[in-house]
């Protein structure tokens, strides 16, 4: 793979659908202040997916650096195409979503567009953990549970065509979120280190109902949770907080501490950090990582981190 040339293009990705159409009034912004440093190719995606490909590309070639201007999905998309091909080039955030909850972890300039610039200019680099769900990878968090539910019953309410939906982002996540407090029944699973091995032949529905599993790779999650305050992207471990099920009422306390960070002190929620996870369902379980759904390939799902796998401009 070539390595990143501090005279090859920049290459820009916009997603026009983030942040309410915000993404694209910042990317113009970023396209002239990028041009004071070197070339620009300027990528503006039409589909899901067009970020993961745009960024294998760029790695085959060696760009300089690939700059997002989106939010979560978009930035999560982009390290994708560069942690698959395993690249040296760098990614940069220019935070135009919702949530932009990577972004908060990250700790860089991400809404100063001229700092951000400057950075690329020195390509001032950190190395980021990346997390992975049997091959699926995620840069923020992936989870089980209470949160696939919300995502599924947000995409199942999206309006019709021609139609636009009442509330977006963090609004809508959060609402619907208290909705399914109501009604999602919770699930049983089984989790332990992966070298505990956990037993294939016990069976599942012996456990606990559980509320949602959750590996945290940044602090921060769905847009309003501060759901591992404890978590660094850069330290070789994931947070994982599972949540056992409860009343109405006692999931309502947890939703409100959550939102504070305050919610790892309740009898309910266990906190415990990992390289390698593993987690034991009674059929092939659905996940979301980085607010994206995916289906498991089996019952026995592993979870692990690969340490400094992305390079990010901070």
């Amino acid at each position: 793979m070539a390595p990143p040339n501090p005279a090859a293009p920049i290459i820009l990705l916009a997603n026009p659908a983030a942040g309410s159409g915000r993404a694209l009034a910042r990317a113009a912004i970023a396209r002239e202040s990028l041009a004071a440093i070197g070339v620009v190719e300027f990528h503006e995606t039409r589909c899901r997916g067009d970020e993961t490909r745009i960024a294998r590309e760029a790695a085959a070639r060696g760009v300089r650096a690939v700059v997002v201007v989106g939010g979560d999905g978009s930035v999560s998309r982009a390290a994708r195409g560069l942690v698959e091909t395993g690249s040296e080039v760098p990614l940069a955030v220019v935070a135009a979503g919702t949530g932009n909850d990577f972004a908060k972890s990250l700790g860089a300039p991400v809404h100063d567009i001229a700092a951000m610039t400057e950075r690329v200019a020195r390509g001032q680099i950190r190395r980021v953990d990346v997390g992975f769900v049997d091959d699926v990878p995620f840069v923020n968090a992936a989870g089980f549970g209470f949160d696939v539910h919300v995502l599924e019953r947000m995409e199942q309410s999206m309006p019709q065509p021609g139609r636009r939906r009442v509330l977006r982002g963090t609004a809508a996540y959060v609402v619907t979120a208290l909705r399914a407090l109501v009604t999602y029944g919770g699930f049983r699973a089984r989790h332990a280190l992966a070298h505990d091995d956990v037993d294939a032949h016990a069976p599942v529905t012996s456990t606990t109902r559980q509320l949602m599993i959750v590996f945290a790779n940044g602090r921060y999650f769905g847009g309003a949770f501060h759901i591992a305050p404890a978590a660094t992207l850069s330290s070789g471990v994931l947070h994982v907080v599972s949540i056992s099920d409860a009343s109405t009422a006692r999931r309502l306390l947890l939703f409100a501490r959550a939102i504070r960070g305050a919610h790892l002190s309740l009898p309910e929620v266990t906190n415990t950090t990992a390289t390698d996870y593993r987690v034991h369902f009674e059929a092939p379980p659905s996940f979301e990582a980085d607010g994206e759904l995916h289906r498991a390939r089996g019952a026995i799902v592993d979870v692990r981190v690969q340490p400094g796998a992305l390079r990010v401009i901070v």
